[in-house]
């Protein structure tokens, strides 16, 4: 292996752009360990009180009865969505940056095989809890590895076990374990590949050519304390996100299924045939491919290998079929395009998953949904790459472009999913639309921004570090006090627990910001 950095020592030092507004981009990997230690850490707690003979009454026991559960568990759940999450944020980044580019194939690889064993402990984990989703996964599972060629029985069995409830959650809790294992090994590897490689830099420091290699210079600031104490940030900013979603979900009213951090009903309650047949929402867009009407006549281990094989190996061919050496979006408009095109897909399928969970969709609306936006996009990307590069484009002009389309597809979502509501289909409706409709807004304000249309005449002031020191007082304060309530409190219902959960989040967000306000004033980051 060609070792580019040999850092001495470990870990290596950075810029201080990656540090600075905006930097936290570069850190979406490290973001995404932070996820992993603390789901390793409440998952070896909660598998000393799992029982897989007893899968369902098991997990309502810790949720109710064992101290602070309810917080294990839920923030267990939701930690294992943001590491998903932050994963594909992780993924694109790369993508439309050029990451997959020379010296960086393999760390690209890596991350992918990450992702996938990633996406697999999640379905593992979320078959675990014995509810009635539980074991809609579980048949959806059998079915897909029941169709693999010859050999499917035999694999069906080796991850399902004989058919009897207790072999099926002692194997589904060993796949679990496994896959965790192995995501440890992957992690250790990539982040081995990044030192090795060098984190990727700005691509104008390498004037948007591969390979991007970071050289370490002079003036960049030693490992401790200064990318220490902004990971402690990061850190912070992380594990308060980990414990305020799951809190708001179990505190507000109606959460939908999807989001919902409590397990379901058993399978065997009557009150189950009530309750949509719904995947993890990480693989909503896959388990909605299985509903088109072709693919029920192939199958659903064909149906997957097509639907969710295809953009595997393209994503692994990827590095090796674009194999120029810029790293601008403008020379490479067609793989720029599929990217941008495969977030379409992404996120429609899983909207569409959410709306119309089991239902068949003819071939012709699955057909018109792969074809419109692949006739749209690409030769848009290809026609905007091309006035770019000629100059009579610049990148607020990209904003605008790149934001139609985008601005119409959710526009186009929200026509489709209103009315719904409105003709009494659930409550669910209403929240995708206000969620797709606050998307359209964010869109827009953000495209005021880059216009100029919230820029002030006046001269704008930095505020001095008395300002901010007494802003960290406050926090600092606020923190104490809140801590000084949660240190007395004896939580004992769901309720109790989730204002808990939510005061620990909390805590940890006024760190952050405590400590992001130390940096600014000690190392003006």
């Amino acid at each position: 292996m060609n070792i580019i950095n040999k850092p001495e020592p470990l870990p290596r030092r950075v810029p201080d752009y990656m540090r600075k507004k905006g930097g936290v981009w570069y850190w979406t990997g490290a973001l995404t360990m932070f996820a992993f230690i603390y789901e390793v850490i409440t998952g070896l707690i909660m598998l000393f009180y799992y029982q897989p003979s007893n899968a369902y009454t098991s997990t309502e026991n810790f949720l109710h009865s064992v101290p602070y559960g309810e917080i294990i568990l839920t923030t267990h759940l939701y930690g294992a969505y943001i590491m998903i999450g932050l994963l594909y944020i992780h993924l694109l980044r790369n993508v439309f940056v050029g990451a997959y580019k020379r010296p960086r194939r393999d760390q690209f690889l890596s991350g992918i095989l990450l992702l996938l064993l990633t996406l697999g402990v999640g379905y593992f984990g979320y078959s675990l809890s014995g509810d009635v989703l539980s074991a809609d996964a579980t048949d959806v599972g059998r079915g897909i590895a029941q169709g693999f060629p010859v050999i499917g029985n035999y694999i069906m069995e080796i991850i399902f076990g004989n058919g009897t409830q207790t072999d099926l959650f002692h194997r589904l809790l060993a796949w679990h374990i496994l896959l965790a294992g192995l995501i440890a090994v992957v992690v250790a590897a990539h982040f081995f590949l990044a030192e090795a490689r060098t984190i990727m830099p700005k691509r104008s420091e390498s004037n948007y050519m591969a390979p991007a290699i970071d050289r370490e210079k002079p003036d960049y600031k030693p490992w401790y304390p200064y990318n220490m104490i902004y990971m402690v940030e990061l850190g912070f900013f992380s594990f308060a996100t980990i414990f305020i979603l799951p809190a708001i979900a179990a505190l507000l009213p109606g959460v939908p299924t999807l989001f919902s951090p409590f397990p379901q009903v058993a399978p065997g309650n009557p009150a189950a045939s009530a309750v949509p047949a719904y995947p993890p929402w990480f693989l909503l867009f896959m388990y909605k491919e299985l509903d088109f009407q072709f693919a029920q006549g192939i199958g659903p281990f064909w149906a997957t290998v097509i639907f969710a094989g295809f953009p595997l190996v393209y994503l692994i061919i990827l590095p090796y079929i674009d194999n120029t050496f810029s790293l601008k979006l403008s020379d490479r408009p067609i793989f720029t395009g599929l990217a941008i095109t495969g977030i379409f897909y992404l996120i429609g399928l899983s909207v569409w998953g959410a709306l119309t969970p089991g239902i068949q969709i003819p071939t012709g609306y699955a057909l018109l949904f792969f074809i419109l936006p692949l006739v749209i996009v690409l030769p848009i990307t290809s026609i905007v790459a091309k006035y770019f590069r000629k100059g009579r484009l610049n990148y607020n002009h990209i904003a605008v472009i790149g934001a139609a389309p985008v601005i119409g597809f959710f526009a186009f979502e929200l026509g489709i999913i209103l009315p719904g509501y409105f003709r009494g289909l659930g409550g669910i409706y209403l929240e995708a639309s206000i969620f797709l409709a606050v998307l359209i807004a964010l869109i827009l304000l953000i495209l005021m921004k880059s216009a100029g249309y919230f820029r002030s005449s006046a001269v704008n002031r930095e505020p001095n570090r008395y300002f901010y020191i007494a802003i960290a007082a406050v926090l600092g304060f606020f923190s104490l006090f809140l801590a000084t309530i949660v240190s007395v409190m004896n939580p004992t219902s769901i309720t109790d627990e989730a204002f808990y959960s939510l005061s620990i989040g909390i805590i940890m967000l006024s760190l952050g910001a405590i400590t992001k306000i130390y940096r600014k004033i000690t190392y003006n980051e």
